[in-house]
């Protein structure tokens, strides 16, 4: 237990923070229903150009690299244990090496399990460290050279693929553009060719989003990636000529991805998390994209800020978590080795769970549409709304983390756990709903917690199989074509007339992944419908809430007993008010620390006033034993109608 804490109000500025940590941890470990990870990140001080005030960055603690080498080594020693069941998986789809050690990696990081996200580590596995776990010599490793610019020449050649070029100024967003545009009407003049690919590369880093679904070469590891951790899986290919000082501006992805580097090399920086409280309108998941700038010096201006800075050769594979910025190169200190003359070509398999719904955010979102309830804390109650941007960046730090989770890698699965872990799980989106805003949660009921998490598992596992499928196709697509390549070796394959029948322009994947993702969109709309169909809360009260002003954390009156955030020093740290004289405020904090006489403007409003919610009954001069009751007696007539 925490003592009492006698510090200077000077000091709590300084160090508060840490405290708070402890305290809510430990909080938190006493509540049966909770599981609350150890935090990864903590507050450093960078310098702010634009302003006198430190900058807070979330930040992995002093002990990151040795949590990233235990991270490492617990995915290697699994990836030991999965070798046969890795190998067994492989060959029931008639599938090879590489897709069985793309199995077992990401079976590893399933079981280990690897923390996602915010809390997340990234990490660097070695090509001859994964060659020992897999039971290979290095050189037999298949990673290395698994697929090179023959392949892409080969994939250009056999399908009318479409492709990205991204820029590459390290101090503005990255910005894409394509890499061709048709040449004619004709089919074949408006096919990118490999030439196109290779006059792009001058420029920048070209990039194959979704390429698992459109090249049959690699449907084979996005199929294992999705089996091995029982989530829609994808993959992206990306290209990037050498010595292409950036290849890749600053910025954050939505998703978790392992990176499998397999011809060239490429450099990285994977830096901490930006607090995103200081520019809260930026998705904290799309940093650095579109129109939102992330200049590399704003990372770089404090040292500590960077958490990875490695080279990544064939065969190796590195682990970045959702939110975590980084940029590459591809300027090599030592040219004098081989990979570093070729182009760098890598594989990003992303682990999608905010791009479905599968995270807590979302999760609360759809629980509140379908109970009716305005969300007065976060806002951004609209379909075409971004849940990743406003004031869900302003909450503290740990229940940011917390709300942004992603839901347990195994929620799609069907087993005797399952009832157990859709329970675990709607208790903790329940909790931490009402960690947000004790009064919007209090409209949700229980049960709606628990459907909402049963419907987002089932777009999840729609989601999985239309991803199978999708990858299953592209396997046959492939097979057929290798067959085809070996009855027409005989004849000149530079001919468009031997490579592009008629009958193999309809199996092109732009014909044949449309209906799948034609399937995807009807299953987010069906969820949407969904949450749209269930039980209002009570009209009235709803009205009271929606009614509430813009900015009424700071502005409606505060009473004794009221749950506030105090202002000290430019960060938040809750407590509750205990006395109130003329226009300033006693509170205590949840240490037991005390500080008398704050203004109204250092103090933010947690829930609103209770008299604004209870029919016109003047709740002023109530005690808080009186209050409760009330409180009570209202969510009981509440849940009843």
């Amino acid at each position: 237990m925490l003592k009492q804490s006698h510090l200077h109000f000077t000091r709590r500025r300084l160090g508060l923070f840490f405290c708070l940590v402890i305290a809510s941890a430990a909080a938190f470990a006493v509540n049966s229903r909770t599981r609350f990870p150890a935090l990864n990140f903590r507050l450093s001080a960078t310098n702010n150009n634009d302003s006198t005030s430190s900058d807070a960055a979330i930040q992995s603690d002093p002990s990151s690299a040795s949590k990233a080498s235990m991270y490492a080594s617990a995915v290697l020693e699994k990836i030991v244990t999965l070798r046969d069941e890795a190998r067994e998986y492989a060959e029931s789809f008639g599938l090879g090496e590489f897709e069985a050690e793309t199995y077992a990696l990401f079976r590893a990081i399933r079981k280990t399990p690897v923390p996602l996200g915010l809390k997340g580590q990234p990490f660097v596995l070695r090509h001859s460290e994964l060659a020992q776990a897999h039971g290979r010599n290095e050189a037999d490793l298949s990673t290395r050279n698994w697929f090179t610019m023959k392949d892409l020449e080969q994939a250009c050649r056999d399908d009318f693929l479409d492709a990205a070029r991204g820029s590459t100024n390290s101090q503005k967003p990255w910005q894409i553009s394509a890499v061709s545009i048709p040449r004619a009407d004709s089919f074949e003049a408006a096919r990118m060719t490999y030439e196109d690919v290779c006059t792009a590369l001058e420029q920048g880093t070209v990039i194959f989003n979704a390429a698992g679904a459109h090249i049959p070469k690699l449907a084979g590891p996005s199929l294992a990636a999705c089996d091995a951790t029982s989530l829609p899986c994808a993959l992206n290919l990306y290209v990037t000529a050498p010595k292409m000082k950036t290849s890749a501006p600053p910025h954050t992805d939505k998703q978790d991805v392992i990176v499998m580097q397999t011809s060239g090399r490429k450099s990285w920086k994977i830096f901490s998390i930006p607090n995103p409280a200081h520019k809260p309108q930026a998705d904290i998941f799309a940093r650095g994209k579109m129109e939102d700038s992330l200049p590399l010096h704003t990372l770089t201006a404090n040292k500590d800020n960077l958490l990875v800075e490695t080279t990544l050769h064939p065969g190796d594979v590195m682990f970045c978590p959702a939110g975590f910025p980084h940029t590459t190169s591809t300027v090599n200190d030592n040219d004098g080795d081989a990979s570093a003359k070729d182009a760098s070509l890598h594989l990003t398999l992303g682990l999608d769970h905010h791009i479905w719904e599968l995270d807590y955010l979302q999760s609360r979102r759809l629980a509140l549409k379908r109970q009716g309830v305005v969300d007065v804390a976060l806002g951004q109650t609209k379909d075409s709304d971004n849940p990743f941007v406003g004031r869900v960046n302003e909450l503290p730090l740990w229940l940011l983390a917390d709300i942004l989770a992603e839901l347990p890698l195994g929620l799609l699965d069907e087993d005797e756990e399952t009832e157990d872990r859709i329970q675990s799980i709607s208790a903790e989106l329940e909790r931490i709903s009402q960690q947000i805003n004790s009064v919007t949660a209090g409209f949700v009921n229980t049960t709606t917690w628990n459907e909402t998490v049963r419907r987002v598992r089932q777009q999840g596992i729609e989601i999985y199989e239309i991803h199978r499928d999708m990858y299953l196709a592209a396997l046959d697509e492939g097979r057929l074509r290798e067959a085809e390549r070996a009855m027409t070796a005989h004849l000149d394959q530079t001919s468009s007339s031997h490579s592009m029948t008629p009958e193999r322009i309809q199996r092109l994947s732009l014909f044949r992944v449309k209906k799948y993702f034609d399937k995807i969109n009807d299953s987010k709309s069906a969820l949407q419908t969904w949450s749209c169909s269930g039980n209002a809360a009570d009209e009235s009260i709803l009205n009271v809430v929606a009614s509430l002003p813009k900015n009424w954390q700071y502005t409606l009156p505060i009473q004794v007993g009221d749950e506030v955030e105090a202002d000290l020093g430019g960060a938040f740290f809750p407590a509750r008010v205990t006395g109130k004289s003329d226009a300033t405020y006693d509170v205590r904090f949840f240490d037991g620390d005390k500080e008398y006489g704050l203004e109204r403007s250092m103090l933010k409003l947690m829930n609103p006033p209770s008299s604004t919610l209870h029919d016109g009954v003047d709740t002023s001069a109530m005690t808080k034993k009186e209050l409760k009751k009330l409180k009570k007696e209202q969510d009981k007539l509440l849940r009843s109608k």
